[in-house]
């Protein structure tokens, strides 16, 4: 291949286009600040400008699916794709201020890879200290999946 797809598997690629589609609200092939806007309202999150913007400037040049892959890349490269150190890299995808919006969430974990039953996400969630804003403390949730490294 063009070397493109580095260090993801071809389901990894086919996620990350799934999750591409899903954001890209206006279909254009690139996903600008309107479109992130409408994915994160489509889960009932609203983002500000400066939460938008920041998660854009982590891309370099025009939101495009290859862009958003490079970047993926560059993120997990060095890391030696442990898999704890993938979890915890997607973890943070969602992690705002050391919380995570447990709504948005959710509806990652029931679209994505193994897709959740809602009773399975259910009970995953029972196990966490929820706030009254649905957000819970990213380490919390951290702890569940990966061991932690004192």
């Amino acid at each position: 291949g063009k070397g493109e797809s580095d260090g993801f598997s071809a389901e990894q690629i086919e996620m990350y286009k799934e999750c591409f589609k899903l954001m890209d609200i206006n279909k254009d092939g690139t996903i600008d600040k309107n479109d992130l806007r409408g994915a994160f309202d489509n889960v009932g999150v609203l983002m500000n400008e400066g939460e938008l913007d920041g998660l854009l400037s982590e891309i370099s040049g025009p939101c495009t699916f290859d862009n958003m892959i490079k970047m993926f890349q560059s993120k997990m490269a060095g890391d030696g794709n442990d898999p704890d150190d993938l979890i915890i890299q997607a973890f943070k995808a969602y992690d705002m201020a050391g919380k995570i919006d447990v709504k948005m969430f959710q509806h990652a974990l029931s679209i994505w890879g193994d897709k959740m039953s809602k009773t399975e996400i259910e009970d995953v969630f029972g196990e966490f200290d929820i706030d009254e804003d649905y957000m819970v403390a990213t380490r919390e949730v951290l702890g569940l999946f990966v061991a932690q490294k004192e």
